[in-house]
């Protein structure tokens, strides 16, 4: 059984709209921004810099909750091809990844004042780790509340 396709809508700025749950999307994550990983604490000052500049004409990113990385994810085809640039399955690893988005994002969610879930993709394993530890293949992937 298949997924009904994802209600998005990619804008001219850098941004994809997620109709169903009205969020607002960056397609690019910090990743290709920045070209380097981030741990949690690095991560959240990086939303802090993008909203202080204004980024993408907001001032309201954030990090995602946990339930809105996986309706993310859950459209895994889709997501390839809208954030990542990639084809359909493609067979790549983090070693080899060329198009620069990663596969496990941060979300908003901590536990016990020091540790941070992230979310992978594509399967959609969710991992709480210290936040100050500075992990490989982690990125921000910022999104907004569609006003």
């Amino acid at each position: 059984m298949s997924l009904p396709q994802p209600n998005w809508k990619k804008n001219d700025n850098g941004t994809i709209e997620d109709l169903d749950n009205d969020l607002m999307w960056v397609v690019r994550d910090s990743r290709q921004e920045l070209g380097k990983w981030l741990n949690w604490d690095e991560g959240m000052a990086y939303v802090k810099a993008c909203n202080d500049q204004n980024y993408l004409g907001h001032n309201d990113w954030r990090l995602p909750s946990k339930s809105e990385v996986r309706s993310l994810f859950k459209n895994k085809d889709s997501y390839r091809e809208m954030f990542l640039n990639l084809p359909k399955k493609p067979a790549r690893r983090v070693s080899n990844y060329q198009a620069g988005g990663e596969t496990s994002v941060w979300t908003s969610e901590t536990r016990y004042d020091s540790y941070a879930w992230k979310c992978y993709f594509p399967d959609l394993k969710e991992v709480c780790v210290d936040q100050s530890v500075s992990t490989t293949g982690t990125s921000v992937r910022m999104v907004r509340d569609i006003d």
